[in-house]
């Protein structure tokens, strides 16, 4: 039986897919900064993704779980037709956009929803954050994939959609003079969208979360501004240099 795992990078030795690795063979990512990655069609695009669930006892690697990340382990389980459920049903060149760049000026529809709805179901389903050793996820994909419908995915993202629309609105504690500049203020059944405020121009979305005592920093990817690895306040804040964090423990 394959067994996925949840990592913080894919170590080479097995598949992977959007784990950080790509060779376009065994590994398949395609963000900037990965090497040989930059260019490559998403996972969820990308039609040279093998089949191997199913076929012998395999090891795939996933950073993270999205609609990209379920839709290659959904090629490799064999479901390459263009035309065929989830795959047809989708604005594919849509959904690798919002995969590189997030939500904002995306219009509502079946693929927007759909991408919302998988992490949502993720999360009600129990998926874990990622740590420092492997985490065996194979059961909550396996429900995701053999389970849930194309139509439990778009109910659940439309669901969350009005929720975020909802926490976009009465959590945010302030906009700086220039407009550039927003602050918001969450708690843990708040599903704020931090990309959301790019489309009301907010280029820095600024994040508490009360329920982690952490703030994060999220930039519009076409914007200049970049925080992580950088100290801002005296916190220092780690992971992408467009979306990054602080650690817990901070009380604002």
């Amino acid at each position: 039986m394959t067994q996925i795992l949840l990592v913080k990078k894919a170590s080479g030795l097995n598949y992977s897919i959007e784990a950080g690795v790509h060779d376009g063979i065994r590994n398949f990512d395609h963000h900037p900064g990965i090497a040989g990655a930059e260019g490559q069609p998403c996972p969820a695009r990308n039609a040279s993704i093998p089949k191997i669930i199913g076929v012998a006892n395999h090891i795939v690697e996933i950073s993270h779980i999205d609609a990209d990340t379920l839709l290659g382990i959904w090629r490799m389980a064999g479901f390459n037709d263009p035309t065929s459920d989830w795959l047809g049903w989708l604005d594919l060149k849509m959904l690798e956009q919002i995969d590189l760049n997030g939500t904002s000026g995306v219009p509502p529809c079946d693929t927007l929803f759909f991408v919302i709805g998988v992490s949502e179901i993720a999360k009600s389903l129990g998926f874990p954050r990622v740590a420092d050793e492997p985490q065996d996820v194979t059961p909550i994909v396996r429900e995701m994939i053999g389970r849930k419908s194309f139509a439990d995915f778009v109910a659940a993202g439309q669901t969350a959609h009005a929720r975020s629309e909802a926490a976009y609105r009465t959590c945010r504690q302030g906009i700086s003079p220039n407009g550039k500049v927003g602050f918001w203020a969450i708690g843990k059944d708040d599903p704020l969208d931090p990309s959301r405020p790019y489309q009301d121009g907010v280029g820095v979305v600024v994040v508490y979360r009360s329920h982690y005592q952490s703030v994060s920093i999220y930039c519009d990817p076409t914007s200049q501004y970049a925080f992580g690895g950088k100290e801002v306040g005296g916190i220092m804040f780690a992971g992408h240099p467009k979306a990054c964090g602080s650690p817990p423990g901070h009380y604002l």
